[in-house]
């Protein structure tokens, strides 16, 4: 009995044998790039299983599958995964695309993705791939040129580049654009994100895109999403380093001793008893005028001892490095197992900068796993963290660029003087001796839990949860005026919470019909303190600012804010056979930084879209892969400052006063603002008209849109009379229109094997006018009242019908020569200012007066154009991206700073005591066909700018790289191997004067601040890097 039934389970197991050996099959095949080339050590996985296999180093594999419904996923690091079904091939090549090319068929959006060819919306996706070998530390810098959106310079180590998306929708709301990091709003800086982990990075421009985010959107938002791990894929590590050598745009130093002394002298041409020149001409130096005696500089005798001695310091070059570099370096580990994804990476970012102590050093970590304990449910964690120190203080350049040549530093004992010049001009340098600690840190964690419902197909439930940690240390102490020290720490918290129900599905027999629903709760909260202690007079400052208890004087002060965010949000986006689209959405907002009546903001859009591609009429149009329209529409709000709606005040010792007959201080309370109890939302609404195009297999795609956006209800601070005690109250008033169209088109003419050629063109170009202002017409002529600039440049005012940024000033009319006529309070060698009105009815009437001031332009530019360019040869390639920015002026005074009262343009005390750059053209008896006026010359009494086009056309990046080939590194542990050099802001064409016409820096000094007519920032740098990329 045992036997017959040993017999008939052996019988059983070989029956089964026989019958899966006839299902299963063996499949092999290539695995290739879009460019032909093959993938070596791509992964083949049957869905479902754990069987797998791998490419060899032909690309070639082979794998044996369970049956004909088998599915294969090919997949690898750099690509988007594929997948086909066996059925009864025995043979399957696979074209796998570039992951880069893929994300650009997908995007993101509020709180989901969508292929792009789905949208009705305006999303630029920025080409991160282009600029993968740039010296960028910053994600910033990697996005190019984009149509509708301008990204400025980075002109100081670890700084934030500024950004700005279709135009300026604000006054004095809030000028940020949201930051989605992850899914999870993000309000920390973009320098804390290391560039080498961000896998994509995507603009909702349109309002419709936008609206979803509702009240924090009017500016735009920036979706970037980092990097995770592939499912199915091995273990890749990833290293890149590169190292890049930096110099100024344009290295400008100041005047040495002998050109400051002919500077000195041209300044007194005709001036005084001696005068520079000899008359009448005034080309030949006068051999009597003396530096000293008759330039009508205030000198000390200490001064005049140094000058004496021919002293001849060059305070820029002791002040400036000369070998001004960018490290970085990134390693990162990527892979999955059966049910986890992961991603992990660290970096480290070193600069120093043009100016000593412009250091700047970051240290980044970051960790997203994902895992997939069930089918159903998924768990994830981004984690990151970001450590930066800028400790050190830098001279100031303002005073580096003034400190005379003729003064030194140091005394006879070779310590720092504390005013060299003797005047109130304090030494730099003492500054660089400041014990200074500047530590930057920023944590954050988003955890999610994604479920798909049980009975509800396409139904899924997720909820995020993010916390952002930034805390900042700045300690600094100086023995000069007696010892000082301080410390002062900051910290923010930021905690959201968004719980997302969404549902899609589709339906019908061929499933044409598309229906996706989501649903948003969300919450935000924003907290933040900080503490500073100082003290002054210190009998032994050895422990710096960690004993603050030795100085004499000490002071405490603290302070606390909070802002509370909730929103409510409903989307709904339904297609007809990938055809015809409609969704529309709805939020609603609550911010607590509003009145009590005007807390909640309701915020809605639409849009609606046609693939004609799609329609029977184009069927056979086989030139034409794409040809779709799109319309949106769409409400977005902006905030204020916190606490604007309430009044505010403060008790401290400037609220003290004497109470009593005893005389005792009292400290009391002092108003600081007036409420609003009815400050509400600003709030934007936009429209946008769309073409998205592909011809030809799609060697040339774009884009083509048209929008406007009007907002009203403009937060404003609004001048109150002196009487009332306050300079202004925040009210909503006035509005804005912004109204422009972009272009986008990119060609690939050239994708073989050995050769692939693609370049892009993207053109941007916004109008910008203010609408209404205060509603008020105090002049009784019927038309609003315009807000007139107070400032002397001719900046600051408000004009209806016309861009913010527009410059009411006077009319330059050349320079006067000698020979010429020359008006009271004028100057030979100074400006002509045009007499274009005055008298009753508008004509000129011989005098400068203020009725002479009139429109000259705006700083609004007149369009942006960008060019990219990557040209492929086997394992070379090259590629470039040229920006140019066209129309706009801005202020070029080379004397701004100098001028003393009634408007001197340059006294001449202020021009022959306070240095200057070398550069400069300026008229001169023996230059009169000089641009600019001579130093020293006056203006009539009114107060005169002169203004240049900013116009320019710079190649940003450019970069040489060369992959060692698969057949000289397949029997090394390494996949990939890329050596490059690249350059950035190599080259500009510019007719503006000065440092650089992308920042406005002009002839003037730079520096940490725009008082007094200084430019703020450093110069610009250029750069040369070299870099390493390679995986294994």
């Amino acid at each position: 009995m045992k036997k017959q039934f040993a017999f008939l389970i052996s019988f059983a197991l070989l029956l089964f044998t026989q019958i899966m050996s006839a299902q299963s099959s063996t499949v092999s095949g290539v695995i290739y790039d879009q460019s032909g080339k093959t993938i070596p050590g791509a992964n083949v996985v049957e869905k479902g299983t754990t069987n797998s296999g791998a490419a060899d180093f032909d690309g070639k594999y082979v794998i044996k599958v369970s049956g004909p419904k088998a599915v294969l996923v090919f997949s690898t690091i750099g690509f988007s995964s594929a997948q086909f079904t066996v059925g009864e091939k025995k043979s399957i090549n696979v074209t796998l695309q570039d992951e880069a090319t893929s994300l650009k068929e997908v995007v993101v959006v509020g709180y989901g993705t969508a292929k792009k060819k789905d949208l009705t919306g305006s999303i630029a996706s920025g080409n991160l791939k282009q600029f993968q070998e740039a010296p960028n530390t910053n994600i910033l810098q990697s996005l190019g040129s984009l149509p509708g959106v301008v990204i400025g310079q980075s002109n100081q180590a670890g700084t934030d580049p500024t950004i700005k998306i279709r135009g300026q929708n604000t006054l004095s709301g809030n000028t940020g654009i949201l930051i989605v990091l992850d899914g999870a709003v993000y309000r920390g800086k973009f320098t804390d994100i290391n560039p080498k982990d961000v896998q994509s990075v995507d603009i909702l421009k349109d309002p419709s895109s936008k609206a979803i985010y509702g009240a924090q959107a009017a500016n735009g938002v920036m979706m970037i999403t980092t990097k995770k791990g592939k499912k199915g894929s091995k273990t890749v590590i990833d290293y890149s380093t590169f190292y890049a050598i930096q110099n100024p745009i344009k290295n400008r130093r100041v005047l040495k001793r002998a050109q400051f002394e002919e500077m000195a002298r041209t300044a007194n041409f005709n001036v005084g008893t001696v005068t520079g020149y000899l008359a009448p001409d005034y080309t030949l130096p006068n051999p009597k005028w003396n530096y000293i005696s008759n330039s009508g500089g205030a000198f000390t005798t200490a001064f005049i001892d140094s000058w004496n001695k021919g002293t001849d310091y060059d305070w820029y070059g002791d002040a400036t490095n000369n070998s001004m570099y960018t490290l970085d370096h990134n390693l990162s580990l990527r892979g999955s197992t059966e049910s986890t994804t992961f991603f992990l990476s660290g970096g480290f970012t070193e600069q120093l900068g043009w100016v000593i102590n412009d250091n700047y050093q970051r240290k980044s970590v970051r960790i997203n796993v994902e895992n997939k304990p069930k089918e159903w449910l998924t768990i994830g964690a981004n984690a990151f963290g970001a450590f930066s120190d800028r400790s050190g203080v830098s001279p100031d350049l303002v005073s580096l660029s003034v400190m005379h040549p003729g003064s030194s530093p140091f005394d006879a004992n070779g310590n720092y003087l504390l005013n060299p010049t003797g005047g109130s001009t304090t030494n730099p340098f003492l500054q660089v001796t400041q014990d200074d600690l500047d530590k930057q840190n920023n944590v954050s964690l988003l955890l999610y839990i994604a479920a798909d419902i049980p009975g509800v197909k396409g139904l899924n439930y997720r909820i995020n949860y993010s916390n952002n940690y930034r805390w900042n240390q700045y300690y600094r102490s100086s023995v000069y005026n007696t010892g000082s020290a301080s410390k002062q720490n900051q910290a923010t918290l930021d905690t959201s919470l968004d719980n997302i129900l969404s549902y899609n599905r589709r339906f019908g027999a061929d499933e044409k019909h598309g229906v996706n629903i989501t649903t948003v709760l969300g919450s935000n909260k924003v907290d933040y303190e900080g503490t500073t202690a100082s003290a002054t007079q210190f009998s032994n400052l050895a422990l710096s600012y960690n004993s603050l208890e030795q100085g004499l004087l000490p002071k405490v002060s603290s302070d606390a804010w909070a802002e509370d965010f909730l929103s409510q949000t409903a989307r709904v986006v339904y297609d007809f056979d990938g055809k015809y689209f409609v969704n529309g959405s709805i939020r609603r907002d609550g911010y607590s930084g509003f009145a009590a009546n005007k807390k909640w903001g309701t915020f809605p859009s639409f849009g609606l879209g046609w693939n004609i591609t799609k329609e029977k009429f184009l069927a056979n149009a086989k030139k034409i892969d794409l040809m779709k329209l799109r319309f949106s529409y769409g409400e977005n709000g902006n905030t204020t400052s916190r606490y604007s709606s309430l009044a505010r005040f403060s008790a401290d010792t400037a609220s003290q006063y004497v109470y009593g007959d005893a005389g005792t201080t009292v400290t009391g309370i002092n108003p600081l603002s007036l409420a609003n109890p009815d400050l509400g939302w600003e709030t934007t609404v936009g429209y946008n008209l769309g073409l998205d195009f592909g011809f030809f297999d799609n060697r040339i795609t774009g884009t083509v849109d048209a929008y406007q956006s009007n907002t009203k209800d403009l937060l404003w601070d609004l001048p109150l009379p002196a009487i009332t005690g306050f300079g202004s109250i925040k009210q909503n008033v006035g509005g804005i229109e912004n109204k422009g169209i972009e272009v986008s088109v990119n060609f690939n003419p050239v994708r073989t094997k050995d050769w692939d050629w693609s370049f892009g063109i993207n053109y941007g170009k916004n109008e910008n006018k203010v609408t209404s202002l205060f509603g008020k017409d105090i002049d009784g002529n019927g038309v609003e009242d315009d807000l007139f600039p107070t400032n002397n440049n001719g900046s600051g005012g408000l004009f209806i019908g016309r861009p913010i940024g527009t410059i009411y000033q006077y009319v330059e009319d050349g320079i006067y020569q000698l020979g010429d006529v020359v008006p009271t309070g004028f100057n030979v060698g100074g400006w002509k200012i045009k007499d274009i009105a005055g008298n009753p009815d508008g004509t000129p009437d011989g005098k400068i007066t203020a009725a002479d001031r009139t429109f000259i332009g705006s700083t609004q530019p007149d369009y942006q154009i960008g060019f990219s360019n990557t040209l492929r040869w086997k394992n070379f390639s090259m590629k470039f991206f040229i920006n140019s920015v066209q129309g706009g002026i801005g202020e070029n005074n080379p004397w701004a700073g100098t001028a003393g009262g009634n408007g001197a343009y340059g006294t001449i005390s202020n021009i022959v005591n306070n240095n200057r750059y070398n550069d400069i053209d300026s008229w001169t008896p023996s230059n009169p066909g000089a641009e600019f006026a001579m130093a020293g010359s006056t203006t009539g009494g009114v107060n005169f700018t002169p203004y240049r086009d900013r116009s320019f056309i710079r190649l940003n990046d450019i970069s040489f790289t060369y992959e060692i080939g698969n057949d000289l590194i397949s029997k090394t542990p390494f996949a990939s191997i890329k050596f490059f050099v690249s350059g950035k802001n190599l080259y500009t064409i510019t007719d503006w004067k000065g440092w650089d016409p992308e920042t406005g820096q002009g002839l003037i000094a730079i520096g940490p601040n725009q008082a007094n007519g200084y430019t703020s920032g450093l110069p610009v740098m250029k750069s040369v890097s070299f870099g390493l990329d390679m995986s294994f």
